[in-house]
């Protein structure tokens, strides 16, 4: 009842006591308009107190009205309500939090709160209740709350501090439920993570392809200056065989040639290191032990380098791979050499060997690796280690972190040129300080028996007076092949190129009485036995002279001379027919053999 009932209810009861104040003990002692008047007067208090009556039954139900709206507001709350004591203890709590921790609400009053805060987070609590009642400010936790299922669930705490109607210290606490945005912010974490992954992905593939679309405009460059190279490099080669073969050539003189022979072979394998890095070195490829070849590399290696190193390799089997061996050791070799000089006072180099099956919808290792039977061959050692700045370079040609004088640059470039001849890819992992890891991945073969090279005698050196016909663009070392073919006992002819060379073949054929010949060059009436052609030349190069000696329906054997290999397109000639080819520079032994092998058989 509010203050203006109780005065109302009060100023009713006074009247009403005056009243009877003014009833004599005898009533009969009243006159007439006394009792009249008496009579009104209590009939006007009546009035008042059903009055009265009507007002106590409104406040009634609103008070019931009240109640109702506190029972939907509080216990109804879509959240926790609860007081609580300075010392933890709960003195109301309302149906939502009863029901988010699976007790009745008789349960969790004139209980510590902490009988349902998980072990782990009551510290949590501790502090919180602490603060609160120590700054006065409004405070806020999350922590895990207990079911009574024994299961756990993240809830939100905000508390303030108020006093109750005896002035003590109470707090007033608001527990929501938020397991819904805890697990929506840990969904928003795990998708950030994701994608900062495949941004970290995409970017390293990005590197990569960027890296292998530079290295293949280097290597395209490079092997372009190779081919020029090796044509120069076949000259001065082919005159120090021919200059060393003169009789009475005087010592001094023939040390000064063989002087230039060896700076000449060493230019020659630095321009095939090109030719390796740039993928256009030809491959002479058949399945090999890989396991089996590391061995035998392993002993070699084992002599060659400083004891303080020790190489440890097991030897195991069923790692067939189809592969030029030549190729495959120098791979190695450049790796043997640079794990050398990374650990100059000694250390361990180990290689190993796995294979693996990358199926279609698995990771791969790395970029643009296809799905199929792999061999991995991994080469670690515990040297230095190469620095973060020179890590994106190092397999870029002419690129070396060593001093000066210690190394050309192509050794890691010629690795990475052969891996990829062969379909491989390559991976390096490195830690300065700690050592260098590469990783090397070769389509692997079904076991199978690597195949043996049968050792055939070599065909005579001399020939017989056969004719060679010459096609080369290079005036220089066309002039040299002639020369030394003539010292070999061949008749020659020469052409700048294969238009000139169907000019000679085709008077050939009309009139073999009047053959076409140069100054020096074969005798009229003389079959040519062999085509020595250059493979790229201006106006017709060798694979087009090839294609229309056989579309004439000649059957003269061809063999093509090259700086500038073309692994594919040599490959596809001699499924055609081709007799073979040779790789510019070549020593006059290589091209005397070849030659009589083939002559011989024309």
């Amino acid at each position: 009842m509010n203050e203006t009932a109780m005065n109302s209810s009060r100023a009713v009861r006074q009247r009403a006591e005056a009243i009877v104040t003014q009833i004599p003990e005898d009533p009969t002692a009243l006159s007439p308009e006394e009792g009249q008047q008496l009579l009104h007067e209590l009939r006007v208090h009546q009035i008042e107190l059903e009055i009265q009556n009507e007002e106590l039954r409104r406040t009634q139900v609103e008070l019931e009205a009240s109640r109702a709206r506190y029972f939907d507001l509080y216990d109804l709350a879509p959240v926790g309500y609860v007081t609580l004591s300075e010392q933890g203890i709960v003195l109301e709590a309302n149906l939502t939090l009863a029901d988010l921790l699976g007790v009745t609400r008789k349960e969790v009053v004139q209980r510590p709160l902490t009988r349902f805060i998980s072990p782990a987070d009551q510290d949590i609590f501790y502090q919180h209740r602490r603060q609160l009642f120590t700054t006065g400010a409004p405070q806020a936790c999350e922590l895990r709350l207990l079911h009574a299922n024994g299961d756990s669930f993240w809830a939100q705490l905000e508390a303030i501090k108020v006093q109750n109607a005896d002035e003590e210290d109470t707090c007033r606490v608001i527990i929501s439920d938020i397991r819904a945005r805890r697990q929506a912010v840990e969904a928003l974490r795990q998708s950030h993570h994701l994608l900062e992954e495949t941004i970290t992905e995409l970017r390293q593939a990005q590197a990569q392809l960027v890296q292998q679309e530079r290295l293949a405009a280097v290597g395209q460059m490079a092997a372009g200056i190779a081919h020029d190279f090796n044509n120069i490099l076949a000259v001065i080669t082919l005159y120090i065989d021919l200059s060393l073969s003169a009789p009475d050539l005087p010592p001094k003189l023939h040390n000064r040639l063989e002087t230039i022979g060896y700076q000449t072979r060493r230019a020659a394998h630095l321009v095939q290191q090109i030719l390796d890095f740039s993928r256009r070195a030809v491959l002479q490829a058949h399945p090999l032990d890989l396991a089996f070849f590391l061995q035998e590399q392993v002993e070699l290696w084992q002599s060659t380098i400083p004891e303080s190193i020790k190489i440890h390799f097991s030897d195991d089997d069923g790692y067939i791979i189809k592969a030029d061996p030549t190729r495959l050791q120098q791979l190695f070799t450049n790796l043997v050499l640079n794990a050398r000089d990374a650990m100059p006072h000694g250390g361990d180099l180990r290689f190993s060997l796995e294979s693996f099956r990358l199926e279609s919808d698995h990771a791969t290792p790395l970029p643009d690796m296809a799905a199929g039977d792999w061999v991995q061959i991994t080469v670690s050692d515990t040297g230095d280690g190469i620095p973060p700045v020179a890590l994106a370079h190092i397999f870029e040609p002419f690129f070396t972190t060593k001093e000066p004088g210690r190394g050309s640059g192509l050794g890691l470039a010629q690795v990475y040129g052969i891996v990829k001849q062969h379909h491989g890819h390559i991976d390096v992992q490195t830690e300065v300080g700690r050592g260098t890891t590469f990783i090397i991945y070769l389509p692997a073969l079904a076991a199978a028996s690597p195949r043996t090279t049968a050792v055939t005698q070599s065909p005579p050196l001399q020939g017989h007076g056969q004719t060679i016909l010459i096609v080369e663009d290079n005036e220089v070392l066309r002039q040299a092949l002639a020369s030394i073919l003539v010292d070999l006992n061949y008749q020659v002819l020469t052409a700048a190129n294969g238009r000139e060379a169907l000019a000679i073949l085709d008077k050939q054929t009309e009139d073999p009485a009047n053959g076409s010949g140069r100054s020096g060059d074969a005798a009229p009436g003389q079959d040519i036995a062999l085509v020595l052609s250059d493979l790229v030349m201006p106006e017709m190069g060798g694979k087009a002279l090839f294609q229309a000696l056989r579309q004439r329906g000649l059957t003269v054997p061809v063999m093509i001379l090259s700086g500038h290999p073309m692994e594919a397109e040599l490959h596809a000639l001699q499924t055609q027919g081709l007799a073979g080819w040779l790789l510019k520079p070549i020593g006059t032994e290589e091209l005397a053999a070849a030659v009589a092998r083939l002559a011989l058989k024309s």
